[in-house]
């Protein structure tokens, strides 16, 4: 009958193919489709009726040939939506403690069970092993790789994987572990991903040193971490000096022999403008400071100058450091009212927070000089106040004040002892004897007006230079001063300055004479490459030196080494510009 109406309808006029209906299909035809091509709709309706919860459980109620029975296709639940659910969330992995097989209570963390880690580790770190954690085959083992032959001729990408020319056949098992290899030299295992090996016991902390950041870091309210070794007390040991041996000669007036060195921060620039530089005073080290809130050390070699240590202090931007005489501490201060004592032997590190009945009169640690014999801490203060502190206790030990807002501080030797110098923004100057604790003169520099910092040196601090807001630099003679005229008798007498060098036109920030006295270096921050050095005692300018080529950019602060074997000068930039006299070698 079938057969008949199939006949029928074939031998119609054939219509165009938009206009053709479609042909039904018999009950024979339909059930040959889902046999060959299989039944969509008998499909989705066994996915309604699986309960993937109690799939493949003993008492479920599968026939015997393990398919779905007919009751469970027709009860399945009809409100389940899959056709909106996702391919790859139709499948799930079980991988709780339940599936694996071990017996844990559900108020007991996995990785507390007394599975013996050392057994099962080389199934993770040996990507070869056959065994997994549960003692099956892992699912990465396959049996045919041994069978497997891989040539290494066959391509480019191949033949690099070989390691020799005669290397070319391989089996499955040596190809994995090769292609495993290359990877891993192209993506290395991230730090976090790699098992730390246990310290051996007696193994000191400072041998990881190289590894670890020395730095300590703390605020205004916690106490610092002390370090339990620290990489300088070594150093400190050794009779290691700096580059080149100083000897005394004479510097010609008007040519400076100068080479420039590798910068001494190379090995890590400073995050801000370097406001504080100093030097050892035996060891090749140079202490450098700023706005980062970071003290850095550097061993000076003029060829890497690596970083020997560093000290982080979260809140505490440095305006001042500097080595103590007997070079195993570190004073170091900045707009806050906290100074850091820092033992670079043992890492620790003292706070001074306040100084008891002072408070007033000291409300940032931001400008300080070390007395020369090693003894005081000469702090300017605010309202015309100098506080003397101990070195070696931080305590307050006396305070010197003096009319107008004070510019500048300088200590000096008088004989066996340290005496201050002190200079207010309008040029007057006090001399304070530390022994008496009280002034012994009062003079006035000429035209000072607008006064910013002043330095004291050469032999036996002959010479005091005044530098101001205009970028003039007065240097007077204090073993003979030659006093000008007097406006009155209750007037300071003015001295005659020995000698004014003026190159400079912006506000001087920078004055440091060399410690033999045969320098005197000047820089302003206030313009670029602004930054010359004057010979002493004739008071001429080096004229060779700096070049408009010289890389000095805005100078923050100068250093001489003890010897006067180099110069540092920092800048705004970050950069600690290093320079080597020749004629100290």
């Amino acid at each position: 009958m079938a057969r008949k109406n199939n006949k029928s309808k074939a031998e119609k006029p054939i219509e165009p193919q938009s206009d053709v209906e479609d042909l039904e299909k018999d009950e024979e035809e339909l059930e040959l489709e889902k046999i060959v091509f299989g039944d969509l709709d008998g499909f989705e309706t066994g996915l309604k009726a699986l309960d993937l919860d109690n799939f493949g459980d003993d008492e479920g109620d599968n026939d015997e040939d393990g398919e779905l029975s007919d009751r469970e296709i027709e009860g399945s639940d009809a409100d389940n939506d899959f056709g909106a659910v996702q391919d790859d969330n139709l499948f799930f992995v079980d991988d709780s403690a339940a599936a694996a097989g071990m017996d844990i209570s559900d108020d007991e963390d996995i990785s507390g069970s007394d599975v013996d880690d050392s057994d099962n580790e080389s199934d993770f770190t040996d990507p070869d092993s056959v065994l997994d954690v549960h003692g099956g085959t892992a699912a990465w083992i396959d049996s045919d790789d041994e069978k497997l032959q891989v040539s290494l001729k066959s391509s480019d990408k191949l033949k690099k994987l070989r390691k020799s020319l005669a290397d070319n056949v391989v089996d499955g098992k040596e190809y994995t572990r090769r292609l495993r290899s290359r990877f891993e030299k192209m993506y290395p295992v991230p730090k976090w991903a790699r098992q730390e090996e246990p310290k051996s016991k007696g193994k000191s902390d400072s041998n990881s040193s190289d590894e670890e950041d020395n730095d300590i870091e703390m605020d205004d309210s916690e106490e610092p971490r002390a370090l339990t070794a620290d990489p300088l007390a070594k150093l400190l040991t050794t009779q290691s000096t700096y580059i080149s041996k100083s000897i005394p000669r004479l510097l010609p007036p008007s040519v400076l022999d100068i080479t420039r060195l590798k910068d001494a921060n190379s090995s890590l620039v400073s995050k801000s403008g370097v406001q504080t530089l100093d030097f050892h005073p035996t060891h090749p080290l140079l202490l450098s400071g700023g706005y980062d809130r970071t003290l850095r050390m550097y061993h000076i070699d003029g060829k890497s100058n690596p970083v020997a240590t560093s000290l982080h202090v979260r809140s505490s931007p440095f305006q001042t450091a500097l080595f103590h005489k007997d070079g195993t501490k570190v004073f170091a201060g900045g707009r806050r009212r906290n100074l850091y004592i820092w033992d670079i032997e043992t890492g620790k590190v003292d706070t001074i927070t306040r100084m008891y009945g002072h408070e007033d009169s000291q409300k940032s640690m931001e400008k300080f000089r070390l007395s020369p014999d090693g003894q005081y801490i000469g702090l300017i203060g605010s309202g015309g106040w100098v506080n003397i502190l101990s070195t070696a206790s931080g305590q307050w030990v006396t305070g010197a004040k003096v009319e107008g807002v004070i510019a500048d501080i300088a200590w000096h030797k008088t004989g066996n002892f340290s005496n201050l110098s002190i200079v207010n923004t309008g040029g007057d100057i006090w001399e304070w004897d530390s022994r008496a604790r009280k002034f012994s003169d009062k003079w006035k520099d000429e035209g000072g007006l607008g006064v910013t910092t002043m330095s004291i040196g050469g032999k036996n601090d002959r010479w005091c230079a005044v530098g101001s807001a205009s970028g003039i630099v007065n240097v007077y003679d204090r073993k003979n001063p030659v006093v000008g005229m007097k406006l009155s008798e209750a007037e300071a007498p003015i001295y005659k300055p020995k000698a004014v060098l003026d190159q400079l036109v912006t506000s001087i920030s920078s004055l440091q004479f060399s410690p033999d006295g045969q320098m005197l270096a000047m820089g302003s921050r206030a313009k670029k490459d602004s930054f010359r050095i004057a010979h002493v005692p004739s008071f001429t300018v080096f004229k060779n030196w700096p070049t408009s080529g010289t890389p000095l950019g805005r100078v923050t602060s100068v250093a001489f080494t003890p010897g006067t074997e180099m110069i540092c000068a920092g800048n705004d930039a970050g950069k600690a510009r290093l320079w080597k006299f020749n004629h100290y070698s």
